[in-house]
């Protein structure tokens, strides 16, 4: 590391088919979001530079031909070009920067790019230190492997941190019930199974369960009720004016009751038509 607080890093490799600053600047940005550095830009200009920007650091990448390994060929191929990739880590705070994790992070994104491309020295902290790949790899080989993911692990995956919420509902539903000292039906997850008589109840149900009724719906409910049982006892009162009377009364001391009503209804109604026929009459003639 230089006076001026930057943290050098290099990579001297062989070509590269694709655009091999876009996967460098997708790599460090990447091990910048793993250890908590939200990255705030990253621009690459004219396929030489790019520059990926956080708020507690600076990364600047610059991509460097440095010949041809075969120079006889006609056309040089991709794979015998030689070129470098320099990395400069700037913090934002020069001296307030964790200096371990900062070296840590460098540490880290050179694995991954020795991962991806045909790699011959690495430059670490220098561009005077350069270190065969074996030296490099063996002198860090304590990282954890947790640390270091693969090629294509860092390419296909963008953020995606936090597992999905419909995998991680069970298990903390689970978490809860231990907590609370409950297990919910024995402990078993799925479906519930109903009893014989459970099944035939719900097969021949009509209307929603009361307990499906919105408030709403409930209030509704009471008013139709209301207004047939007052219904009902409007009918009785061209049957019989007394029992209407009566009835009348009962609905206004102990509130409307339609099963009441109904039965007076009909009890009323069979008694006027066996009047009206005369086998009233005839039944009572018959009683001792």
């Amino acid at each position: 590391m230089t006076t001026t607080g930057r943290y050098h890093g290099g990579l001297v490799f062989y070509g590269y088919a694709e655009n091999p600053l876009d996967q460098f600047s997708r790599i460090v940005s990447a091990t910048l979001e793993d250890y908590g550095h939200p990255v705030e830009r990253q621009t690459i200009q004219g396929g030489k530079t790019a520059v990926v920007l956080t708020s507690q650091y600076k990364v600047n990448l610059e991509l460097e031909d440095l010949g041809n390994m075969n120079c006889g060929q006609a056309v040089p191929s991709y794979e015998d070009q030689i070129q470098r990739i320099a990395i400069e880590f700037t913090p934002v705070l020069p001296g307030r920067e964790d200096r371990d994790i900062t070296e840590l992070m460098m540490v880290v994104l050179l694995y991954r790019m020795v991962d991806i491309c045909d790699a011959e020295q690495v430059e670490w902290m220098d561009p005077d230190t350069a270190l065969p790949i074996d030296e490099f790899l063996g002198a860090f080989s304590h990282i954890s492997p947790r640390r270091v993911r693969g090629r294509q692990e860092i390419l296909d995956q963008h953020g995606q941190r936090f597992a999905d919420v419909d995998e991680t509902a069970p298990d903390l539903m689970e978490h809860y019930d231990t907590i609370l000292g409950q297990v919910p039906h024995s402990g078993e997850v799925g479906l519930i199974d109903l009893t014989q008589e459970e099944t035939l109840a719900l097969a021949f149900r009509v209307g929603p369960h009361p307990t499906e009724l919105s408030p709403d719906q409930e209030e509704a409910a009471s008013d139709i009720r209301r207004l047939a049982t007052w219904g009902m006892t409007g009918m009785v009162v061209f049957l019989s004016a007394p029992v209407a009377v009566s009835l009348a009364a009962v609905n206004l001391v102990r509130g409307e009751d339609f099963r009441l009503n109904t039965h007076v209804l009909s009890l009323t109604g069979l008694l006027v038509m066996l009047q009206s026929s005369g086998a009233l009459a005839s039944v009572v003639n018959y009683l001792p």
